[in-house]
């Protein structure tokens, strides 16, 4: 992951990285919260703003929530509109990803459909 995407995703709220990489494009901050999966145990990170929210966790898909740091309340995440906005135009450019990414995906599967139903009818003419 990208130094971009960390910060994209900080801004949006969502997973920083794993807390576990070791690579120098993670990083972890003191305002971020370092939790495991509760259904497959990996080890997740995300921006502060994340806690209380619904995610899906990057290793296994389950969706799961993020825990809320001890002494932390609601109301501490509120943010002035400005941040709000930064919030919005990175989740639409995280989202416009991955619409093209899932149709260059629906391609790629369109195109491996029809390979296969051609050697299956190869296989069909031979036998």
């Amino acid at each position: 992951m990208s130094e971009e995407e960390i910060a994209e995703n900080a801004e949006a709220g969502l997973p920083a990285g794993d807390a576990a990489d070791d690579s120098a494009d993670a990083q972890i901050n003191d305002t971020d919260i370092v939790f495991d999966c509760p259904h497959c145990g990996h080890n997740l990170c995300i921006d502060y703003r994340g806690a209380g929210l619904q995610i899906k966790c990057s290793e296994c898909g389950e969706d799961i929530f993020v825990p809320i740091p001890d002494g932390m309340k609601i109301d501490d995440l509120d943010l002035d509109p400005g941040e709000i906005l930064k919030q919005l135009f990175a989740t639409r450019r995280n989202l416009q990803r991955a619409e093209a990414r899932a149709e260059a995906l629906e391609e790629k599967l369109a195109a491996v459909t029809q390979q296969v139903a051609a050697l299956h009818d190869s296989l069909l003419a031979n036998a």
